[in-house]
């Protein structure tokens, strides 16, 4: 299945991928064991966040990701992404970031516990060979350290 360009980001100023991007013929498949009133949930953000006191992405292929502490009242986030249709998440981090809206629903009991930490990287890297061997399997690592059962991509 190939992901399509969408118009939309164009009129947002990003640049058209070099190439279409396709999806693997066998992905990964990782059924839920048990539900979510008794899981522990992490969000995975590709919208480069960060507290500000972490250190800032590279504008262009940063391979590395941010542990950002899933308490909301940890600190400020901050959004390095470089696309053009950042200025509304900036405003409003949650809008991508949905930290508060996850506390909210691991305090009624919706999902079982909240991961210490969520994760983000920079969205719209061409480098797909290193992603799939170092960062992929090192996010991976950590979520499996902090015994996250499910992990929530919020695409940017």
């Amino acid at each position: 299945m190939a992901f399509e360009y969408l118009p939309i980001m164009a009129q947002a100023g990003a640049p058209k991928p070099p190439r279409v991007l396709v999806a693997p013929s066998n992905p990964a498949w990782c059924p839920i064991k048990k539900s979510l009133s008794r899981s522990r949930v992490a969000l995975l953000s590709s919208a480069a966040l960060r507290l500000a006191d972490q250190r800032p992405f590279l504008l262009r292929e940063d391979l590395t990701y941010r542990l950002v502490p899933s308490d909301p009242a940890a600190g400020e986030i901050v959004i390095d992404h470089h696309s053009g249709i950042g200025r509304v998440p900036r405003q409003d981090p949650e809008i991508v970031f949905p930290r508060s809206a996850l506390a909210a629903l691991a305090n009624r009991g919706v999902i079982g516990a909240l991961s210490p930490f969520h994760v983000s990287f920079m969205g719209g890297l061409r480098c797909h060979k290193e992603i799939e061997s170092e960062i992929a399997p090192a996010i991976a690592g950590d979520l499996k350290r902090a015994e996250v059962e499910v992990a929530l991509l919020v695409p940017y």
